[in-house]
């Protein structure tokens, strides 16, 4: 997966793909959380959007900023708001996959 930088330095480029997607109203506030988490985490990260899949690939922790290299704490916050937002939303699966050392977090939202 490639890695657009310009996401990684501004969560503000990530919250605008995420806006500007045609998911649902209910799904796109919850992606803007689970955005704020990763980004209230320090973990560098980008996102992508395709057919009703939200791609997250977790790249880093920060100040460290190494490719595959994560805060133990951070990571865990991230992977403990997205388990609840599955477990609140029956219409949100996930799938986690490792990538070249990275994370990328699959969100499929069935769209009904």
């Amino acid at each position: 997966m490639d890695i657009n930088i310009e996401q990684c330095r501004q969560n503000d480029k990530i919250k605008d793909v995420i806006s500007k997607s045609s998911l649902p109203i209910k799904h796109i506030k919850l992606m803007l959380r689970i955005s704020d988490v990763i980004y209230i985490n320090a973990i560098n990260y980008n996102v992508s959007i395709e057919d009703g899949i939200v791609s997250i690939l977790l790249i880093s922790s920060k100040p460290e900023n190494q490719k595959g290299s994560f805060n133990t704490i951070s990571l865990t916050n991230v992977l403990y708001r997205i388990k609840d937002m599955e477990k609140e939303n029956k219409d949100v699966k996930t799938k986690c996959v490792i990538i070249e050392g990275m994370l990328q977090v699959l969100i499929n939202i069935n769209r009904g």
